[in-house]
């Protein structure tokens, strides 16, 4: 009985199980530095540290000069972080500049170059202008000059002259060395001769009594003016015929 009732004392009253649903734990928010510690920082903790410890149990010496070395190294860290932001924002600055400098320089030479092709360009007028091409400017005096480049013939030349609608006016021979030169009309017998005007032409050689094979052609004929488009000096030639200045081969006087 004694027993029962000494028993019955020291059971653990029942309880009812937990029902629903478990609450959600908040979770704990921890103190944040969106720039990470820093050198006050770590110096005011030090200094707290040292204020707070027990006088019955200081501090470890070793651990004081740890912690020192930690921070010294700290801060010779942020010194040679500062230092080369300084420095990389100096190197971006000066690139900045040498870019500036740069695109001046190339305005100021672009229109440097303009100004004297321009120049240049009004020295022409009245001059021989030679450029690629096959037409024929013949003066009313029946004078001219033809330029072709032969390469490495020579022999017979024989230049052939065509009017407007294509048609052969005329056809003549001479003697021809190599390269380029220039040939005045006088030296071949046109018959007949011809008329001022304009005309195109086809220069042919034979070497060694071999067939005739085609030379280089070049237009040539008086500067008569000038124009500009776009800023650019764009020469005539003859009456009609438009060369920019940067397609002349040759100037003549």
């Amino acid at each position: 009985m004694i027993s029962a009732v000494r028993n019955s004392m020291f059971e653990t009253p029942a309880t009812d199980p937990v029902s629903g649903p478990a609450e959600p734990s908040t979770p704990r928010a921890l103190p944040t530095n969106a720039s990470g510690m820093g050198r006050d920082e770590f110096l005011k903790m030090l200094v707290a540290q040292l204020k707070n410890q027990d006088p019955l149990n200081p501090m470890d010496g070793k651990d004081l000069a740890a912690q020192l070395a930690q921070f010294s190294q700290v801060e010779q860290l942020i010194q040679m972080n500062e230092s080369m932001t300084a420095a990389a924002t100096s190197q971006a600055n000066m690139q900045a500049a040498i870019e500036a400098l740069q695109t001046a320089q190339d305005e100021r030479a672009a229109e440097m170059a303009s100004l004297v092709e321009g120049q240049m360009a009004v020295a022409t007028v009245g001059k021989t202008g030679v450029t690629t091409g096959d037409e024929l400017y013949v003066n009313r005096d029946g004078s001219g000059t033809i330029v072709v480049d032969t390469g490495t013939k020579k022999g017979t030349g024989r230049l052939s002259v065509f009017n407007e609608k294509g048609e052969r006016v005329v056809q003549a021979t001479t003697t021809i060395g190599e390269g380029n030169q220039a040939i005045d009309l006088a030296t071949f017998k046109l018959d007949p001769p011809l008329a001022g005007g304009k005309y195109t032409y086809k220069f042919e050689v034979a070497t060694d009594g071999d067939q005739f094979s085609g030379a280089k052609t070049y237009t040539v004929g008086r500067i008569t003016g000038l124009r500009y488009e776009q800023g650019n000096p764009i020469l005539i030639i003859g009456d009609k015929l438009s060369v920019p200045m940067s397609a002349l081969t040759q100037i003549r006087g």
